[in-house]
């Protein structure tokens, strides 16, 4: 009889464990009428660097259409495309990548050294309105990354 009540209840800890487990999780990603909502393609605006990019700047060169995917990116987030097209490639994992995070719509491109990050709005159905942010290993900007506003708008999808 002991035996039994010891497996009951260790079965039942199991199941609210994995039950926060799986509430835990889902709250760390966006629903799916989310994303149904973001998903697609768009035309990008990109606006003047805040200061000169210098030799790095095609590696933030960023495309003036992509297609923001349902398929899931190799390190979280799902695929964009097409990537940045990198004078020497170098292919970083994951990349490039979009999340939600709450309002936000993060892009991401990186062949591993230069990330190229964006952090769009909604702006109503069909327009996201945000920021571009370039980082770089070297750190060769300091704490005055350059930055650039960016707009997304949607476009239709090519059959």
């Amino acid at each position: 009889m002991m035996r039994t009540l010891e497996k009951s209840f260790i079965a039942a800890l199991v199941v609210v464990a994995l039950s926060l487990i799986q509430a835990r999780l889902g709250a760390q990603t966006s629903s799916p009428s989310c994303r149904s909502a973001i998903e697609g393609r768009y035309a990008l605006t990109l606006g003047k660097w805040s200061r000169p990019l210098g030799i790095n700047a095609l590696y933030h060169a960023i495309p003036i259409e992509i297609l923001l995917d349902t398929a899931a990116a190799a390190r979280g987030g799902w695929k964009v495309s097409p990537d940045i097209a990198y004078p020497f490639p170098h292919h970083f994992p994951g990349t490039p990548r979009w999340t939600v995070l709450r309002d936000t719509v993060q892009i991401m491109w990186s062949n591993g050294f230069q990330p190229t990050i964006l952090r769009l709005t909604r702006q109503g159905a069909n327009e996201m309105i945000g920021e571009a942010v370039v980082r770089s290993d070297a750190n060769e900007y300091g704490t005055d990354l350059p930055r650039a506003r960016v707009t997304a708008r949607r476009i239709a999808c090519v059959p």
